[in-house]
């Protein structure tokens, strides 16, 4: 038996494919399989799996009608013979040392799911890309997943008797990682990650993250809402954990009242379980951004804030101009951008 299953969708992915498979055919660590399920395709998918295959007999494929991701994952995951699943994508690339570094840190904290960090690039980014490091302690994720996935959905492995268990949840269209990984945690799972970017996340306009964002804003607030429920205080009253629930979703405009009853909450967690801290530096800052009626009534919270949940160095750009923004006030602050435009 592998020690790890890696479980590939692929659906009309020749053209990107080929760097995919190559990448995982030159992972250090190689006592995996590839279980690569074709999901209908109508272009060159499955010829380019069956060349690979004949190469690498550590890759399985299937092939079959189109029956959509999630039932293709959840397919997949029947198929997997390994004590650890290992999810990627048909667009993206796997850095050498990934599941490696995967597996050395499940074994060294006992952890049931690890994510990684993952670095965006594409045409679309035009050449700017960028880093998404997650947390990495267990309370520190269990703590992000009020907001959204704290890691990238490719980049994860975890326990195969999790995946076995909970298995992806057809309800949860577009936002089906999400929804699994606050199942894992409602069940007990325990998180870690590597924070450091062992995937090169493609970023490109056919993705559904690109086509669907609004069914996906759509079903991530469901998901948040019943996690918020679970993992929220049990002391804090129905009406206050929906109410949080609805306040940390990205897509949500706030006004400065907004802003001081999010990032109290936030505090009030962070004082509970310092371990989460790290979940919420960036948190109220990206909440400051879509605030608002932002004055100097803001100054001293965001002192505050800066000092009790500093955000990484990486952020310290935003920082700035958010504080620019609460000495300014929006009125002069919006003026003072539009000269700048003008200039």
């Amino acid at each position: 038996m592998p020690a790890i299953s890696i479980i590939l969708p692929c659906y009309n992915a020749a053209a990107l494919l080929p760097e995919t498979l190559a990448s995982l055919s030159g992972q250090t660590l190689a006592d995996f399989e590839c279980i690569a399920i074709d999901d209908g395709s109508t272009d060159a998918t499955r010829a380019v799996l069956d060349a690979h295959a004949a190469q690498d007999l550590r890759f399985v494929v299937v092939s079959r009608e189109n029956r959509g991701l999630i039932a293709t994952l959840n397919e997949a995951i029947g198929l997997a013979r390994g004590e650890w699943i290992a999810r990627m994508d048909a667009d993206d690339i796997a850095h050498p040392e990934r599941l490696a570094k995967q597996l050395a840190r499940l074994g060294e904290t006992g952890a049931d799911v690890c994510g990684v960090g993952v670095r965006f690039f594409g045409e679309q980014l035009g050449g700017k890309g960028g880093l998404w490091l997650p947390p990495e302690s267990d309370a520190a994720i269990k703590a992000a997943l009020l907001f959204n996935p704290p890691f990238a959905h490719p980049g994860v492995m975890a326990r195969a008797s999790l995946f076995a268990a909970h298995r992806y949840d057809p309800a949860a269209q577009h936002a089906e990682d999400y929804a699994l990984w606050c199942a894992f945690a409602k069940a007990g799972a325990t998180f870690t990650a590597v924070a450091e970017p062992l995937l090169d996340y493609r970023v490109h306009p056919g993705q559904i993250t690109q086509t669907r964002r609004a069914e996906m804003a759509a079903t991530g607030a469901a998901v948040r809402a019943d996690y918020a429920r679970h993992a929220l205080p049990p002391e804090w009253p129905d009406a206050d954990k929906a109410g949080f629930a609805v306040l940390a979703g990205l897509d949500r405009a706030l006004d400065r009242s907004d802003w001081f009853t999010f990032t109290a909450w936030l505090v009030t967690l962070a004082q509970r379980d310092p371990a989460t801290r790290p979940a919420f530096c960036t948190v109220w800052l990206d909440a400051l951004i879509r605030t608002h009626g932002v004055d100097w009534r803001c100054k001293k919270r965001f002192s505050l804030l800066s000092q009790q949940l500093p955000p990484p160095d990486e952020e310290r750009g935003k920082w700035q101009r958010q504080r620019a923004r609460v000495l300014a006030g929006d009125a002069v602050y919006g003026l003072i951008k539009k000269l700048r435009g003008r200039g």
